[in-house]
């Protein structure tokens, strides 16, 4: 049976409900369907009744669903069962519609507001991802407990130590004495030493350092062997690492790449996996290299610490040019930080991050 015979059949139909909206019911589950009416009730309850009179379902105003209102087509009414209802009156508007079922059909008279859309919406994204979540994540790290950042560390070394990273070959005399250096600098700085732990790694990706947001902080084999004799470089890269844990960069990068994620999910209309960002965020640390802003602001504050230390921020240049070198590159191809490695190919260039430390002064 087509549309048209049943709406001829409908036309033909003697007897018509008072206030009844005229159109085709279509049961769940199948393409039968038969002319029927609906009938609104003052609290926007619909029964619907067939030609004869029969009331073939009948459900209140919070278990009806309705489709966009499309200009030229109707406005069809869902029924809880999977059933519908198709208006013949294409006009027609059911009472319990909401205010956002109009909006294809708004839009697609406006054009202009599509256009505006289309400019707008790029631009919100813009904003959000380099303006409001930066400034949101800043605050609401700030307001997290200490726990939240001893669990993310727990759980990103424990990743690192299963997929990653190897126990150390460095022997413990040299870590006993990395350590004892290390320490120095904590105590001199008045850092507390129970804030941080200094961990040896060996890895397969060369000489680096990381830090991890519960003050952990990691120096690879490669690394280890590469600063042996210069063990003021080494300072220097640990106190990067420091600074890192000290501006809470590494909880910072996690909220935003989750906000950012679940940004694009809700923008996208996808949002069954958010659970999974904000569980899985800490696993973005092993992916995402920190932002420019935030390197500089480590690397800042190891040329003050550096300066406290009684040594100077050349050192953390040296150490910037040592791991350019043993990763093979040099510092008049640094601009190209495509083939270094994670540790060094963040922005800013590694060639600029050598310039500001050799050029920095203490404040006056």
């Amino acid at each position: 049976m087509t549309v048209s015979s049943e709406s001829n059949a409908l036309a033909d139909a003697e007897q018509h409900p008072q206030d009844g909206v005229q159109g085709i019911f279509q049961q769940a589950g199948c393409a039968a369907a038969q002319p029927a009416f609906a009938v609104v009730d003052s609290d926007g309850g619909v029964k619907i009744l067939s030609t004869d009179q029969d009331v073939l379902e009948q459900h209140p105003a919070d278990a009806l669903g309705y489709s966009s209102v499309i200009p030229g087509l109707p406005a069809e009414l869902h029924l809880p069962d999977g059933a519908r209802f198709i208006p013949e009156d294409v006009s027609y508007r059911w009472p319990g519609l909401k205010p956002e079922a109009h909006i294809p059909g708004w839009l697609e008279t406006h054009w202009i507001a599509v256009f505006a859309s289309v400019v707008i919406l790029p631009f919100f994204i813009w904003m959000m991802i380099f303006k409001v979540i930066p400034a949101g994540a800043s605050i609401g790290v700030a307001l997290l407990p200490d726990s939240v950042a001893e669990e993310s560390g727990e759980q990103t070394l424990a990743i690192l130590d299963r997929f990653y990273m190897e126990p150390s070959d460095v022997s413990e005399a040299q870590q006993a004495q990395i350590r004892q250096q290390w320490h120095q600098a904590l105590d001199a700085l008045n850092i507390p030493r129970d804030n941080y732990r200094l961990n040896f790694r060996r890895w397969n990706m060369g000489a680096n350092a990381m830090a991890l947001p519960n003050g952990d902080v990691i120096l690879t084999d490669d690394i280890v062997e590469l600063m042996a004799d210069r063990p003021e470089q080494l300072t220097a890269v640990m106190l990067h690492e420091i600074g890192h844990v000290e501006h809470q960069h590494s909880m910072k990068m996690m909220a935003q790449a989750t906000a950012t994620s679940m940004l694009f999910a809700l923008v996208f209309g996808d949002i069954e996996g958010a659970g999974e960002m904000v569980i899985g965020a800490s696993a973005s640390l092993l992916q995402s290299a920190f932002s420019r802003d935030m390197e500089r602001e480590a690397d800042a504050f190891a040329y003050t610490q550096l300066h406290k230390l009684g040594q100077s921020p050349t050192d953390f240049a040296d150490a910037m040019s040592s791991l350019m070198h043993s990763h093979g590159a040099s510092e008049s191809d640094s601009k190209d930080d495509s083939s270094l490695s994670n540790y060094l190919s963040s922005h800013p260039a590694i060639h600029e991050r050598i310039e500001a430390a050799r050029n920095w002064k203490p404040a006056q």
